[in-house]
């Protein structure tokens, strides 16, 4: 048994690392607008799984799965098949009515998860793992439709994130949200200057 144990905590501290690296490259791709980010967004979905469940991050694993894994996979075809004209999908800003609708969504989605989590689990920090949850949702959307905003949406999760894994005790997550932070700010920068002079104003 001590064995076993032993394992599966080398397991947990590989997984971390390996969901660190592929977080990092992930961004770094979505950055750069290389529809890789979207396939390698995938792997570190599933190599995420472990960590989670032993952090008791329950509405992040859901975030995770039902989240990250369809929203990496709606961006891959729509960069790859749906949206691209001329071979790329050109940046864009959301429309008021977009950005205020997905607003209310997170309020409402955060209130309802979370008072869920708190009340039928023993989920740590409900609340805010669920913040994490519904903005992250909307960061993605965002991005897969290629609108600058994505951006700011990330900065306000990485905030977050970075002080709920350091209070589960996932220094390595909480350092990738850090360096997230600062790839927020670049990924901003860069996709600005991208847009059409017009559009970029």
């Amino acid at each position: 048994m001590g064995l076993l144990w032993e394992i599966w905590q080398a397991w947990l501290v590989a997984d971390e690392w390996v969901g660190v690296v592929l977080g990092l490259l992930a961004v770094w791709l979505l950055v750069r607008e290389d529809w890789r980010t979207w396939p390698v967004g995938v792997a570190y979905v599933f190599v995420s799984i472990t960590v989670l469940l032993e952090a008791r991050l329950y509405a992040n694993l859901v975030l995770h799965l039902a989240g990250f894994l369809s929203m990496n996979l709606y961006g891959w075809y729509y960069w790859r098949i749906g949206g691209a004209r001329d071979g790329e999908v050109p940046v864009t800003r959301a429309s008021a009515r977009v950005l205020a609708a997905l607003a209310l969504a997170c309020v409402a989605g955060t209130a309802a998860f979370g008072a869920w989590l708190a009340g039928g689990t023993d989920a740590a920090l409900p609340f805010w793992d669920s913040g994490i949850l519904v903005m992250s949702l909307a960061a993605f959307l965002l991005g897969a439709r290629k609108h600058l905003e994505n951006w700011i949406v990330w900065f306000v999760v990485d905030v977050i994130s970075v002080g709920v894994y350091f209070a589960q005790g996932l220094p390595l997550y909480a350092l990738l949200y850090f360096v997230y932070l600062g790839m927020a700010v670049w990924g901003y920068r860069s996709w600005r200057r991208s847009m059409p002079g017009d559009a970029a104003t």
